[in-house]
């Protein structure tokens, strides 16, 4: 059984210098782990028995990095797939700023390197991808028929402030606002407010992969079905049926048997993608989780590579 992840971290050369210092929130895993995407990080995969990692870039300011610097990040990607084509692909990271560039960009990776897509890390300028302005890196997606990961990143600072600062540490604040809780609610509201704009009305073919087993999603399905189905009018399916027509979930972060249950019971096993969520996971408990599932020996092949391998056309 090929196992392969899709929400497995690194950082550039270009932005490693960003990276938060030891000890301070968000360095949750070393830059020096991060920034490999050599023999190293191979080695990693060989001993827990991980096939293929398809490498998102993590961190970058969305909106003020230089595009010659993503351009960069990117050809440094490129550099890993070509080296190392069996054990690395790649989503794009994307000059945000401008919709008109990262769709150029997103063209230009998937065209020269054959990158599987994007990863989209967050809000950008406080806007989801419903906003008008994104249109035309929507559009692109589609025609090229690849994926856009939506990954969290730490809130707006007018929603963390009020959200996540209080009579507690920093860190606490910090993990309120991201791994514990704060980024899945925002990601999981990013899908909604797509469906609900229309978006895949507009880009009936556009794939969008969430992870950590749908960002919380399946847990409020009945709350979507009651309250939110019968006020979204105007769309040509109920929200809930977009999920199986548009959109992904991955296991990044989840090693544990019943979240998957619930996933697996609102989505399906054609609908999850295995992921680590690596370095900020340990690679050993989602591989022991993956082989524990309570699946068929079919939906667990599909859950470790067949699902990926079509959604990614990777051979």
């Amino acid at each position: 059984m090929k196992i392969i992840g899709i929400e497995e971290h690194w950082i550039s050369k270009k932005f490693a210098s960003l990276y938060p210092a030891p000890g301070r929130p968000g360095s949750d895993a070393p830059i020096e782990i991060l920034t490999d995407i050599g023999e190293k990080r191979i080695s990693v995969l060989d001993k827990e028995g991980i096939y293929l990692q398809v490498l998102g870039h993590g961190m970058f300011p969305a909106t003020s990095a230089a595009i010659a610097d993503i351009q960069a990040t990117n050809d440094q990607a490129a550099e890993a797939t070509s080296k190392y084509p069996t054990r690395f692909a790649a989503f794009a990271a994307l000059p945000l700023a401008s919709a008109t560039d990262a769709a150029k960009e997103l063209e230009r990776t998937v065209i020269q390197y054959g990158f599987k897509g994007a990863m989209i890390n967050g809000t950008i300028d406080g806007q989801f991808l419903d906003h008008p302005r994104f249109e035309p890196l929507l559009a692109k997606a589609e025609e090229l028929g690849v994926p856009l990961y939506l990954h969290p990143a730490y809130p707006v600072h007018s929603v963390s402030d009020i959200y996540y600062k209080g009579e507690f540490s920093d860190l606490v604040g910090f993990t309120l606002g991201s791994t514990a809780a704060g980024w899945h609610w925002e990601v999981g509201l990013h899908v909604l407010r797509m469906i609900v704009a229309g978006v895949f009305d507009r880009h009936p073919n556009l794939q969008i992969v969430i992870g950590h087993l749908g960002e919380l999603i399946p847990f409020y399905w009945e709350r979507i079905q009651f309250w939110l189905e019968p006020r979204a009018e105007g769309l040509k399916l109920p929200v809930r049926e977009y999920f199986p027509r548009n959109i992904h979930v991955t296991t990044s972060g989840y090693t544990t048997i019943p979240p998957f249950q619930l996933a697996l019971e609102i989505f399906g096993a054609d609908r999850i993608i295995f992921s680590v969520d690596y370095p900020f996971s340990p690679i050993a408990p989602a591989v022991n989780c993956l082989k524990i599932m309570p699946v068929s020996e079919e939906d667990r092949i599909k859950i470790a590579s067949g699902n990926v391998l079509k959604l990614l056309n990777l051979d």
